[in-house]
Parts: C-alpha cells; sequence; structure tokens
C-alpha cells in the first residue's frame, strides 16, 4: 500500500474521526471542569447557608494546630453570635484516610460552652462516609462536656471505626484550636517523649509503682493509633525499671475491623514480653515503620496492621520508662 492509498483508505478515516471525537471531548471536559468547579469561597458559603440557613458576619483568623491528629484549615470568628468556625481535618480514618469537617464551637463567658453544628465537608479514601447520619453528627454536642476528648466508641450508629475515629480528630482539634486562641492551652506531658508519631498521648497516662512486689515497675496505659483498616488500640503495659523490659502487657480495647483479628493482634504481643527497646525494635529489623502485610518481616499471619498499632504502644513503653522514675528528694534520695 502507497502513502497515497492509506490517507484514502479507510483506516486513516477512522484514526481522524477517532481524533477528532477526542479533541470535542477534551475540550467539552476542561470547558465543564471550569464551569462546575467550586472554589474555596462557593464552599464556604455553603457551609454558612447549611449551619446557618443565612449569610452572617465573619472574621478571619489566623490558622495554627495544637493537635497532631489533626489540621486545621480555616478559622473564622461568627460576629453575629460569638461562636467560632472551625473547618478541622482528622487523621487516622479508613486507609489511614482523613475526614474534614465544619465545627461550630460555641462560647458562653470567654470559655467553650458546647460543640454545634458538625458538618462534614470532604473525605479521603472512606468507602462508608455516606453511613454517617446527621443523628450521630449531633452526638457531638448532645455530649460534650469541659474536657471532654471525643473517641469513636463514644459515637454511635455513624459507621466503621476509623471513620469515626477521623471524625472524633477533626471535631477535638476545633476544639484544641479555640481553646488556645482562649488561652487554654494544655500542656502535653508527653511531648518530648520517644515514639509519640503514633500514640494518642492526650488519652495515655502512666503510674510509677515503687511498692511493687515483684520489682519496681512502671504501668502505662497507652493508647496507640491506627493504622490501615485498624483503628485505635487501648494496652495496659507493664515495665521493669530494673532493665525496662516488658513485663505484662494487655489488650484492653481493640481497634480491628473482626473479632478474629482481635484475637489474633491479642497473641501477637506476647512476642513483646521480656523485650527491652533494643528488642522491640528488633522485630522489625530496628525499622519501625509498617513492613507492609505479606512482608515476611512480622510476626504472624494476619491482623498485622492491627499488631503494628500495638508495636508502637511497646515502642513507647520501652523508651520512656526512665522519664517515668521520680528523681531522688535531695535530702532522702539516694546519693
Amino acid at each position: 500500500m502507497t502513502v497515497k492509498q492509506f490517507f484514502k483508505g479507510t483506516a486513516f478515516k477512522c484514526l481522524i474521526s477517532l481524533l477528532c471525537v477526542l479533541l470535542v471531548c477534551g475540550v467539552f471536559l476542561t470547558v465543564m471542569n471550569s464551569l462546575l468547579a467550586v472554589s474555596a469561597e462557593e464552599r464556604f458559603e455553603r457551609a454558612i447557608g447549611k449551619i446557618y440557613g443565612k449569610p452572617v458576619r465573619t472574621e478571619v483568623l489566623a490558622v495554627e494546630n495544637y493537635n497532631t491528629n489533626a489540621n486545621i484549615e480555616e478559622a473564622y470568628k461568627i460576629r453575629d453570635d460569638g461562636n467560632y468556625l472551625i473547618k478541622s481535618k482528622g487523621f487516622g480514618g479508613f486507609d489511614n484516610g482523613t475526614v474534614t469537617c465544619w465545627v461550630v464551637v460555641e462560647l458562653s463567658g470567654g470559655s467553650i460552652s458546647g460543640i454545634g453544628k458538625v458538618l462534614i465537608d470532604s473525605n479521603e479514601r472512606q468507602s462508608y462516609i455516606d453511613r454517617v447520619s446527621a443523628s450521630a453528627l449531633n452526638q457531638f454536642g448532645e455530649l460534650y462536656e469541659s474536657g471532654i476528648y471525643y473517641t469513636q466508641d463514644l459515637i454511635t450508629n455513624a459507621t466503621v471505626a476509623n471513620t469515626k475515629t477521623a471524625i472524633c480528630n477533626a471535631v477535638n482539634g476545633a476544639v484544641d484550636f479555640v481553646n488556645a486562641k482562649l488561652g487554654n492551652v494544655t500542656e502535653d506531658p508527653y511531648k518530648d517523649f520517644d515514639y509519640i508519631a503514633n500514640i494518642q498521648t492526650v488519652l495515655s497516662s502512666h503510674i510509677y509503682n515503687a511498692e511493687d512486689p515483684v520489682g519496681e515497675s512502671v504501668i502505662f496505659t497507652v493508647v496507640s493509633s491506627g493504622y490501615g483498616h485498624a483503628s485505635n488500640f487501648t494496652s495496659e503495659i507493664t515495665v521493669n525499671v530494673s532493665d525496662g523490659t516488658i513485663r505484662t502487657f494487655e489488650v484492653t480495647a481493640c481497634g480491628s475491623t473482626g473479632s478474629s483479628f482481635d484475637t489474633t493482634a491479642k497473641n501477637n504481643v506476647a512476642a513483646f514480653i521480656g523485650k527491652d527497646l533494643d528488642g522491640i525494635l528488633a522485630i522489625l529489623g530496628g525499622n519501625t515503620a509498617y513492613p507492609g502485610n505479606g512482608s515476611g518481616a512480622w510476626l504472624e499471619a494476619g491482623a498485622s496492621e492491627s499488631t503494628y498499632s500495638l508495636y508502637n504502644a511497646a515502642l513507647f513503653a520501652t523508651a520512656n520508662y526512665e522519664k517515668c522514675v521520680p528523681a531522688p528528694d535531695e535530702e532522702g534520695g539516694e546519693e
């Protein structure tokens, strides 16, 4: 076939027709995308309409973050009622995703008095976000009390635990932001501790037990952040002060997606018993990053994401037990 015959042939005509169709479709999609795109200002006005039902006067506030589990994206003081409207992105969702919410933080007498409307703005990788009902979001206001820290177990009839965790983190982040603006910044006692990136420090605690009959110990209650499909786990971990090894490790609240994974994760913590920080790190070859399901670097098959959450709790406890031992008294203490 000659070049001249090719240009006169059916194949060339089909190719040209296809290119024309693609060109027209591309132009159409570009135009429609521009016409249908929603600007940040339009999204804000829509949120105001859903929350207040009318235009309100707002004052833009400088954005700062006071909670590692959330990111404040926008913040406003509502001049009409004196409340705050915060756009907060909560981390810790399903598949390590996020949920961004508009949160009305109500004020009275110069302090937070409640949570008003909570409205979901957007999400990343939350498959069941449509299951979050208005009644579930209303619980933030119904349950509010001074000092509350919302967790996924408090909010009922919403969706899978991970998505609820992200929503709770968004609301907690908004509350912490407003409290900071009011001068009520709560110091995190664990902010200078090691391996806190995957720990819910505000929910964690410890007790130093000098009278432990087995030997001086530190008993941690650690809430570790979920990973992937798993949500938060709560563990009670006893660390021997004498050598920094884990004496006991009990999982008291699970965050897996099913009971069989909970059971497997609980069984996996047996590998942590008797190990110090170096021993815990050695489980993953000194690497604290999630190794990946089926990588061959895990304790046993199944519940690897859940066990990774517990692994982080073990790291936190063994790395920081010495910081929890009180310094000797100047007069009666050791020389």
